[in-house]
């Protein structure tokens, strides 16, 4: 890789790794739900363009959209806003890796190895390790939370494999034009203090949305595609499991988090796990046609 790309591509990890300490910021004054509606609202606005209907595909758009962005974002922050720690977060949702390939072994049929089995089996074991600490069993829920939130994420990839021809821009217009309403009836039904959160928001709290818009949904997203266009994914994608070491990073350095010695132990096992398993994911990859939503901070 060039180092002009191998830059970006660290660049990419960062905005997503940072994405962590921006949303746990954003829930502590917005209502979960109403900054994932409020994200999802401005993304489609920006994206309208690039809104158009595919012939013979919309049933599965609509699927992918409600699940990856739904689903996925309504479970994810209030995840983030239970957990007192966004290092261990952003552990448990790198299992939307392994997730992603016992998903595909069921429902597309493909064949899960000795590689790929043992990356799932660390990863997985790394974390249940991880929940056993004191500290983050205290707050097991939302471990439980976001655990189901990658699962959501993960069949909506496994959903975008069946795919044909959908411009990246229009699947992310796709997930915010269908994402912000049903988030707003949601948080409506079940949350309060929205219109006080907005009243009250300042700069600091509308630059954490801008960054969750502009910094994560476009830039990092885009520049993700545009390395995925130049470079087999074989070298890309395990790059990009840089995002949630610099992820637990960021919670140390701007949150004050401290993990303990168990839990950096679970956490260094389901990353190499993961890396196992994208390594090899990576490589079969290769025989198939990237899509956009196949890369998730």
């Amino acid at each position: 890789m060039r180092p002009q790309h191998l830059i970006l591509l660290i660049v990419i990890c960062a905005v997503w790794g940072f994405n962590f300490v921006v949303s746990k910021l954003a829930v502590t004054h917005f209502p979960p739900v109403f900054f994932t509606a409020l994200r999802f609202c401005c993304l489609g606005l920006l994206l309208l363009p690039w809104l158009k209907l595919h012939k013979g595909q919309m049933t599965l758009v609509l699927q992918i959209a409600f699940f990856m962005g739904t689903m996925h974002f309504a479970l994810m922050f209030n995840a983030l806003k239970m957990a007192r720690d966004v290092s261990v977060i952003a552990v448990v949702v790198q299992l939307g890796v392994p997730i992603g390939t016992m998903l595909a072994w069921a429902m597309l049929g493909e064949t899960v190895r000795w590689r790929r089995g043992l990356g799932i089996l660390l990863a997985f074991g790394g974390t249940v390790l991880m929940s056993f600490d004191p500290a983050v069993f205290s707050y097991g829920l939302a471990v439980l939370i976001c655990l189901l939130s990658v699962v959501s994420m993960s069949y909506g990839q496994v959903l975008v494999r069946r795919i044909r021809q959908v411009d990246p821009l229009a699947m992310q217009a796709w997930i915010g034009v269908v994402s912000a309403p049903g988030l707003f009836v949601l948080s409506y039904l079940f949350e309060q203090g929205q219109v006080q959160a907005s009243l009250t928001a300042g700069a600091l709290e509308w630059s954490l949305l801008a960054y969750s818009v502009l910094g994560v949904s476009l830039f990092g997203h885009a520049g993700a595609y545009y390395l995925l266009r130049l470079y087999p994914v074989a070298i890309v994608n395990p790059g990009l499991t840089l995002a949630p070491v610099l992820g637990i990073l960021s919670g140390v350095v701007f949150l004050g988090e401290r993990l303990s010695e168990r839990a950096l132990i679970g956490a260094a096992i389901t990353l190499v796990g993961v890396l196992i398993v994208t390594l090899r994911e990576s490589q079969l990859a290769e025989k198939r046609p990237a899509t956009p939503v196949d890369v998730k901070p």
